[in-house]
């Protein structure tokens, strides 16, 4: 009896054990079929996303400003004396030579008056010349005792009146001469004469009246404004070549006339003005441009692109790629094992298309460009290269 209660007892341990075993067994089928559950699962969420590979190049920055075009010289034309308007010596837009005659006004009221300068010149000669006969025989007569002190002092006054009287007679003369020497107008100097602002016989009043206005077109300036934070970009560049011991880029312009066409001639920077205009945050800048063939015009607009900064060897991405969060730059690189990683990046330069990184990437890196802001650091993806539309043909936003 105790036999069979062994018996039934083991063979009780041995039912449990089995039980045991198969639970074991079923457990490791289960957690082995997981484990390709979820690797298969892995490979199902690797999301197909086109990348961009960071390259290296050469980027200019580019700067295109409205202009307006200005003579070097411009001189308003008006006459120095008044009188009417007696002739005129030019046709209207040609180019006038220096000291060529303009105007003439009608001078025979100045002749006139020169007429009566230099009779009363000589009146005051005839006048100063007897005066001085009587003072020295006055004098003579002084010295000897037979004139009194005061017919001396007398003649001698009269004497000193009358050579004040030669030396304003002489003044009137000169004055005189120079009304008639006013009543021709001649050219200040060599450059293009618009239209005639006064009618011949017109009453022409002194230093008032404009006649016409000449303007000097062989050099012209072209005067342009520039946000302030260019400004400050090809400054540092500056700073930058020289801290550096490299020699200072020869800054060279280019305008675009109306026609979009390119004028034939480079021109250089002249000046800026002494400080930038607060209300539209730009910068006043002037240049200087040869104008042989008088094509430009004083008034007349332009587009002046000039070369702000050449970034060399310039890791450029798009600008798109990049985000920002409270001012602080990043983009979304993607790792060798395909998962989105965020870096942040320190920005040089960047405009609507483009982004010159300074720091945080390197060459060869794989960036997100497009959708940026619906994926997420993490996010495994399975990339696939595309090219970069970058440009830097724009003027740029320095960051």
């Amino acid at each position: 009896m105790n036999f069979q209660f062994s018996r039934k007892r083991a063979v009780k341990n041995m039912s449990v054990k089995s039980v045991l075993l198969m639970c074991m067994v079923a457990s490791l089928v289960f957690v082995a079929g997981c484990f390709d559950d979820s690797e298969k699962a892995a490979e199902v969420k690797a999301i197909p996303l086109k990348v961009v590979k960071v390259g290296v190049e050469d980027f200019p920055v580019m700067g295109s400003y409205v202009a307006q075009v200005e003579a070097k010289k411009t001189v308003e034309i008006r006459s120095r004396v008044e009188g009417y308007l007696k002739s005129r010596h030019f046709d209207e837009g040609e180019l006038v030579d220096k000291d060529q005659l303009l105007f003439v006004i009608d001078p025979r009221p100045y002749n006139e008056a020169l007429n009566k300068a230099d009779a009363e010149l000589a009146r005051s000669r005839a006048q100063l010349a007897k005066a001085t006969t009587d003072y020295n025989r006055f004098k003579t007569l002084f010295e000897q005792g037979a004139v009194s002190r005061d017919e001396y002092d007398t003649k001698a006054t009269d004497k000193q009146v009358l050579e004040a009287q030669l030396s304003n007679s002489k003044a009137s003369v000169k004055e005189a001469r120079l009304n008639v020497a006013f009543t021709k107008i001649e050219s200040p100097m060599t450059g293009i004469i618009g239209r005639t602002q006064a009618n011949l016989g017109a009453l022409i009043a002194k230093e008032s009246t404009l006649l016409a206005t000449v303007s000097d077109v062989k050099n012209i300036y072209v005067n342009f404004s520039i946000p302030e934070r260019e400004y400050l970009l090809t400054v540092k560049d500056m700073d930058e070549r020289r801290q550096n011991g490299e020699p200072q880029r020869t800054q060279e312009l280019q305008i675009v006339l109306a026609d979009g066409k390119l004028f034939d001639q480079n021109g250089t920077f002249s000046m800026a003005d002494r400080a930038v205009d607060s209300t539209t945050g730009t910068l006043g800048l002037r240049a200087e441009f040869p104008n042989p063939e008088q094509l430009l015009r004083d008034g007349q607009y332009a587009k002046v692109i000039v070369l702000l900064k050449n970034f060399k060897n310039a890791l450029v991405v798009p600008a798109r790629a990049l985000l920002d969060i409270q001012g602080r730059k990043s983009v979304l690189t993607v790792a060798t094992n395909g998962t989105v990683i965020e870096r942040v990046v320190d920005v040089a330069f960047a405009n609507d298309q483009s982004a010159v990184i300074e720091k945080g990437l390197k060459e060869g890196d794989l960036i997100i460009a497009d959708g940026v802001n619906k994926i997420r650091p993490g996010t495994v993806v399975a990339p696939e290269v595309v090219g970069a539309e970058t440009s830097n043909t724009e003027t740029a936003k320095p960051e």
